[in-house]
């Protein structure tokens, strides 16, 4: 049955999926591809398939946000998706951590509400363990710099209340910040399928930094996301060769 939003059927659909915010990003992961296609173009969900080193991977935007995250995912695996990696970009809670390193989430702090029409408040929000595992060791090999470690996912990005939310978290060791998270844990987590998180970092605001450095960043944020795309599609043939 072909789904209403991706307007993809089964046979659209890999078994190793990457998901990510924009549509932009969906292209910078498709350079690193072989026989690239595109699969579906709708309502700004933005699909396409191809190889990296023989494996069958796709790629699909999702937006900005749990709620429009929640449709790609479910479609997804209506397909036969079984691992879904988001790669993303994220604020940044630790001092530490610089504009275009990678963060690897090992769990979530649920400040938004959408997951709560799945799940009560309470549930825990984590990735797959094998997925995190490939990540780590897939981002061990890259060479480049990352962390790993409790992000949070938040629904409001410019309410006053985030930016409280993100200097109390940090204070308990919580690392970044995005806003796509809790869904795909959750959703997966419910239908039986695997699912990682990756992201570079972007604003950090243990170091003061505002949306007006956004665009300062250009070059650390292209080159961050460049190398999270990598070390995604790698983590997926490691967990081939696991499996």
């Amino acid at each position: 049955m072909k789904q209403p939003h991706l307007l993809c059927t089964a046979r659209d659909i890999n078994k190793h999926c990457i998901i990510v915010g924009k549509t932009e990003r969906v292209l910078e992961v498709v350079k690193q591809l072989e026989n690239s296609r595109k699969v579906s173009d709708n309502r700004g969900y933005l699909v396409y398939n191809g190889d990296y080193n023989r494996l069958p991977i796709t790629v699909c935007s999702t937006g900005i946000g749990g709620p429009s995250a929640a449709i790609v995912i479910e479609e997804l695996i209506n397909c036969g998706a079984k691992v879904i990696i988001r790669v993303g970009s994220g604020g940044v809670l630790d001092k530490k951590i610089n504009t275009g390193d990678l963060i690897i989430s090992t769990g979530v702090c649920k400040e938004e509400k959408a997951t709560t029409a799945y799940v009560p408040e309470g549930f825990a929000c984590v990735p797959d363990f094998d997925v995190t595992n490939s990540l780590i060791n897939s981002a061990i090999n890259s060479g480049h710099k990352f962390f790993y470690g409790i992000t949070m996912c938040t629904d409001a990005f410019y309410a006053l209340s985030h930016h409280k939310q993100m200097i109390e978290w940090s204070k308990k060791g919580v690392i970044g910040s995005e806003m796509e998270s809790s869904m795909l844990f959750t959703i997966t987590q419910l239908r039986g399928v695997k699912a990682g998180l990756i992201f570079y970092a972007g604003l950090n605001i243990m170091k003061k930094q505002t949306h007006k450095d956004i665009l300062r960043q250009a070059s650390q944020r292209a080159e961050g996301e460049r190398n999270a795309i990598k070390v995604a599609l790698n983590a997926f043939k490691k967990l081939e060769e696991v499996n």
